[in-house]
């Protein structure tokens, strides 16, 4: 993780140098907006900010995924571990009340 932030550094420090270097004013044109005379600055540090912007939602949204996912398969696990628990002790008659490995009803 130190690893990434490091170079996650380096990287916004190489954008702002290249950014001051290149301060020059420049038309953009996008879509059916239209800007005169906008620092070229602005358009490079707003581009990577947007870019990063997208890849922390992107990363977000993959995060929240897998946390449903994990607290699914423990809650899965557990019932599981209950399951196995009562047949050991003989509690309950083999297959009963066993949840299917795959998710599905068995035939």
């Amino acid at each position: 993780m130190q690893v990434f932030s490091l170079l996650a550094i380096f990287f916004a420090l190489l954008v702002a140098v290249f950014a001051v270097q290149n301060a020059v004013q420049v038309e953009i044109n996008f879509l059916a907006w239209q800007f005169r005379h906008i620092s070229l600055v602005l358009v490079i540090l707003g581009s990577a900010a947007f870019g990063a912007l997208v890849v922390f939602l992107l990363g977000a949204v993959k995060q929240l995924r897998q946390a449903r996912e994990i607290r699914e398969l423990r809650s899965r696990c557990k019932r599981l571990q209950e399951d196995l628990a009562r047949l050991e002790q003989g509690k309950a008659a083999p297959g009963a009340g066993a949840i299917p490995l795959e998710g599905k009803p068995e035939a």
